[in-house]
């Protein structure tokens, strides 16, 4: 009596393995890659995120410059060292008036590019000075460039931030509506 059996011979098994074989070796090499890629291209959209929350957060400066509800005297905002600081003013408790550097709540904002890193500080008058509280991780991010530029009320902010070897630009206007 004879049995049939099915299967793969040994010289089919061989072939099998050296193509699988050559499969793997070729995914090997461009799996590297493939992360590699995958690094930069997390980097760019975090990149891309913390520049927006940066210039969402510069635009609401901008447009509460100037607000007093009262009689507010002195420029509501002052551009220096090319666009690169910023000094601003409003009324943020409503009380009528801008309350001065020295005191503990005081309306003058101060926003500066310093060493590669975005600086705000509250009760500011100067665009020099120690206090400054960093807005961006140096750790993560470099900032190349912040400009702000001024066209009657009309505001432009631009953002050069700079992450591993990418370097990411973005513009935005904004209108000073107490100016």
């Amino acid at each position: 009596m004879r049995i049939n059996q099915a299967g793969f011979s040994l010289l089919e098994m061989l072939m099998a393995m050296a193509v699988g074989a050559v499969l793997m070796v070729s995914a090997g090499r461009f799996l590297p890659l493939l992360l590699a890629e995958n690094l930069r291209l997390l980097q760019r959209v975090q990149l891309q995120q913390e520049l927006q929350q940066i210039t969402q957060t510069l635009q609401k400066a901008l447009r509460r410059a100037g607000y007093c509800n009262g009689e507010c005297s002195g420029p509501p905002l002052t551009i220096r060292e090319n666009g690169s600081c910023v000094l601003l003013r409003w009324d943020e408790n409503s009380n009528g008036r801008w309350e001065g550097v020295g005191h503990s709540d005081s309306d003058f904002y101060g926003y500066r590019l310093r060493s590669g890193q975005l600086e705000m500080q509250r009760g500011v008058d100067d665009c020099n000075g120690n206090g400054w509280e960093r807005l961006t991780d140096p750790e993560f991010l470099a900032v190349e460039q912040f400009r702000v530029e001024r066209e009657a009320r009309r505001l432009m902010v631009q953002l050069t931030g700079k992450v591993a070897e990418q370097s990411l630009t973005q513009e935005s206007w904004v209108t000073g509506e107490n100016l």
